[in-house]
This record gives structure tokens, sequence and C-alpha cells, in this order.
């Protein structure tokens, strides 16, 4: 009986975690496919400045490498999850905090996305928190 009971407990707590780290296949605008970098200050936090470097997949994944300036502090941390698009809405699902992020957004050239959040979050101190994505060109 402890056979089956620890079996299934590991079974439903393997799935679990399969779903929240497997890319589920989802729709993908493929103008948004490739390598991006980007910035902003005092729009989330007063006094941070926000640099990052974004790669998009064309399966739905992500990588995003941030580094954050604040009072001559360097912080850098690299999140990794799923994006994709919904409604004429950009969704990004952080793996690790496991909230996703949506925008609007805008493509008004291949080597710029307007984005413009959906969810902003009271502890903002902008309301209108938006930012533009710079396509990363290949050198060849």
């Amino acid at each position: 009986m402890k056979k089956i009971i620890l079996s299934t407990l590991i079974l439903v707590f393997g799935t679990i975690y399969a779903q929240k780290t497997k890319p589920q296949s989802n729709k993908i605008d493929k103008k948004l496919v490739g390598l991006w970098k980007g910035s902003e200050k005092d729009q989330q936090i007063d006094g941070m400045e926000k640099l990052w470097v974004m790669d998009r997949k064309e399966d739905g994944t992500f990588t995003l490498i941030f580094t954050t300036v604040q009072n001559c502090e360097i912080n850098q941390h690299i999140e990794k999850g799923q994006w994709w698009v919904e409604n004429g809405e950009f969704h990004e699902l952080h793996f690790n905090s496991g909230n996703t992020d949506v925008y609007t957004y805008e493509v008004p050239d291949k080597s710029h996305i307007k984005f413009k959040s959906k969810n902003m979050s009271m502890d903002m101190i902008n309301n209108e928190y938006s930012f533009v994505d710079t396509k990363i060109e290949d050198e060849n």
C-alpha cells in the first residue's frame, strides 16, 4: 500500500513539475522571435535602471538576462520561461515565479517592438509601464 501511495505521489508531483517547466505549443508571432535588447529607468522602481537581453525562440521559450542598477549597486539574474500571443496580446510566463506578464505590442519595423503592460502592479511608480525592444542583428 505504501508503494502505491508513494508511486502515486511521485507521478502527481512529476506531472505538475513537467507542466510547469515544459513549454506548451502556443501561438507565436514570428516577428518577435530572435535576440532583443531593451532598457528602462525609473518606470517600475524610482532610481532603478533595468537593462536586458531577451532571446525568444520559435518554440515559444525564452531566456531573459536582466541587469539592474540602483544606488551604484549592479545585480544580474537570468529568467527562463514561455511566451505566446493570444487575442493580439503578448504573454510571458516566468518559470521561476509562475507569474505571467501581459502586454499589448506593436511592431513598427523589423528592428523594434513597443510593449505596454496590461497587468499593472500597485507598487509601481508609473501606471503606464512601457518599453521598446531593439533587435540585435546577426553580423553575418
